[in-house]
């Protein structure tokens, strides 16, 4: 026990000994973190808008200032040239324009059903689609309030649109940093723990080191676990900094057990330590460990649903997202944190991850001792 401790203290002692590397665990995954949060979004804002009103009545404006009091879209210009419209989406001056008919108002008052343009730029079809459905939704909401209104005959009042009232599950204000932030902190976990440990393993075998302390008293194991607890404990220092940034910064909050998430951290850690040293053992120079490392790091982001849902993915590449340890992790900090889920719904994703982080970190233990021998 006193060989591991004194190998730990050395390990710390190495890594605090440069401010660069105090500020690759600390300060980098910080600034990403805060960074990202604001960046990475599903959010659209800001579509660019043209306005054709060429009703130019009380209802009409009273539409087209529902569109101004959104941070949703932003009117750029008023036109009622068609050609000028099209002109303006394909010279990217805007994304969208609204046309209101002419007669709009009087059609309404007689009981006839005028229809308002939407033309949307397809370039980017998820912007587009999301821009059509708040656009569908202001029009839908000042529609009503128009036919709610006691000044309109009863007679047009009658037979509407059924208004719907939306509940909500687990994210009540659809707020976007409560469904990304999670993500980010499994990416910034997933970097520091598997990154790091790989470029400290070959740092050592890089400067032959590593082979002055395999002729010390410390056997293969307490060499491998002394070089990599330090890791483990600083993730975990890690995880509750970036956790702790995330509430005060982003008003996340956890409504599952702090307690549990640490445990399958835990678990996690095991694979991507397993990485880190299998890595280690594929390369001989610290910028070759940091190049197979990110390269591992992108296929397992990719795959793990945090930028593109799997469901959207084509059937084969769902299927290879299950031999992806990140996956089952994103998920299950995101039920914890979101939905406050206890460890039975979770099983269907920490089984898997358990068994995956013992086969890769035995194997890769397997391999660094091959390599030594």
């Amino acid at each position: 026990m006193q060989q591991i401790i004194s190998m730990l203290i050395k390990e710390f002692k190495q890594i605090f000994r440069t401010r660069e590397m105090v500020a690759v665990i600390f300060g980098v995954p910080l600034a990403q973190m805060v960074i990202l949060g604001y960046t990475i979004t599903n959010e659209v804002k800001n579509v660019s808008l043209f306005i054709a009103d060429r009703d130019n009545s009380r209802l009409s404006r009273e539409f087209i200032r529902a569109f101004g009091q959104t941070d949703r879209f932003n009117i750029i210009a008023y036109e009622t040239d068609r050609k000028k419209i099209e002109q303006g989406i394909q010279s990217w001056d805007a994304q969208m324009a609204i046309v209101v008919p002419r007669n709009f108002n009087c059609d309404i008052q007689r009981g006839q059903k005028p229809e308002i343009q939407i033309i949307v730029d397809g370039v980017d079809g998820n912007t587009a689609g999301v821009a059509v459905g708040y656009a569908q939704g202001i029009l839908s909401q000042v529609a009503l309030n128009f036919y709610n209104n006691r000044s309109i005959p009863f007679s047009f009042r009658t037979n509407r649109i059924v208004q719907m009232e939306e509940r909500m599950f687990y994210n009540l204000n659809l707020d976007n940093a409560q469904y990304m932030i999670p993500g980010i902190v499994v990416v910034l976990v997933t970097i520091i723990s598997m990154m790091l440990s790989a470029i400290n393993l070959v740092r050592e075998k890089e400067i032959g080191t590593l082979e002055q302390l395999l002729v010390t008293p410390l056997s293969r194991y307490q060499l491998l676990f002394g070089k990599l607890l330090p890791f483990l404990l600083l993730t975990f220092l890690e995880l509750f900094l970036v956790m702790t940034c995330a509430k005060f910064i982003f008003s996340i909050h956890v409504h599952g057990s702090y307690l549990l998430m640490a445990a399958l951290a835990a678990i996690f850690l095991f694979t991507t330590l397993g990485l880190g040293i299998f890595v280690s053992t594929i390369t001989g120079t610290q910028q070759q460990a940091m190049f197979v490392s990110w390269f591992m790091m992108v296929f397992m982001l990719i795959m793990s649903g945090f930028f593109i849902p799997i469901e959207n993915m084509p059937d084969i590449l769902q299927k290879i997202t299950y031999l992806n340890p990140m996956r089952y992790f994103l998920y299950i900090i995101r039920d914890i944190i979101q939905k406050g889920a206890s460890l039975p719904y979770l099983l269907s994703d920490v089984i898997p991850m358990t068994v995956y982080g013992l086969v890769i970190f035995i194997l890769s233990i397997m391999n660094f001792h091959k390599r030594l021998a």
